[in-house]
């Protein structure tokens, strides 16, 4: 049974730049929170029994964004997930709206530094990075996308800052969000994080906390 603090928002989605570990905290928040968890990447695989390499090759980039603009329409009935999207999947304005109606948006950001060097180091499973050839290459790439990305990911609704933290921390950064969520004053927080008002003054972004597993408890 969902955790009570668990039932503020239909569902979590998780967005942000490519290798920032969606997936691998998506699971584990899914599991701390008891929702199920949907890596997006997989639900396109399965649905259109193709890898993500393979619709790439065939479809290019452009293509591979229409088929995910169409799948994403099939997530409109989920309940109680964490979602983990692709780095590409929330940019348009109609996607991130379909997205706040499914739940709260999520963006994991990280060092680009270390955004590349995990590319660089499993870039064969990621065909926009397959043809770099060094560190430098895929360093560069990584910049000029986050520059184009940058606008949409923040507008997201929550940015966890992912560099400096472990999974565990974001996951109680998250689950005190989500049990918060019914506070006001907390809420109107969040709504001030979200269009860039009282960015600093966050009585949650600046302070760190710690919270244990029992405090988190009902």
């Amino acid at each position: 049974m969902t955790k009570y603090w668990a039932k503020r928002f239909r569902n979590i989605i998780l967005t942000g730049m490519p290798a920032t570990g969606k997936t691998t905290f998506g699971k584990l928040y899914a599991q701390h929170s008891e929702r199920f968890f949907l890596d997006f990447d997989a639900f396109i695989e399965s649905t259109t029994k193709k890898t993500i390499p393979q619709i790439f090759s065939q479809e290019g980039e452009e293509g591979f964004r229409n088929l995910e603009e169409k799948i994403l329409l099939k997530l409109e009935r989920r309940h109680n997930f964490v979602i983990a999207f692709g780095g590409g999947t929330l940019l348009k304005p109609e996607s991130i709206a379909f997205a706040r109606k499914l739940g709260l948006i999520v963006m994991l950001d990280l060092d680009l530094t270390e955004i590349a060097k995990r590319i660089f180091v499993q870039k064969e499973t990621r065909p926009m990075f397959s043809h770099c050839q060094s560190l430098e290459e895929v360093q560069k790439m990584v910049n000029d996308l986050y520059i184009k990305r940058r606008d949409a990911y923040e507008q997201s609704d929550v940015v966890i800052n992912a560099t400096y933290n472990t999974f565990d921390c974001l996951k109680m950064h998250l689950a005190m969000i989500e049990k918060r969520a019914g506070n006001r004053e907390y809420m109107q927080d969040v709504y001030n994080i979200m269009n860039k008002k009282n960015k600093y003054q966050s009585k949650w972004s600046e302070k760190e906390e710690e919270y244990s597993e029992e405090q988190l408890s009902p």
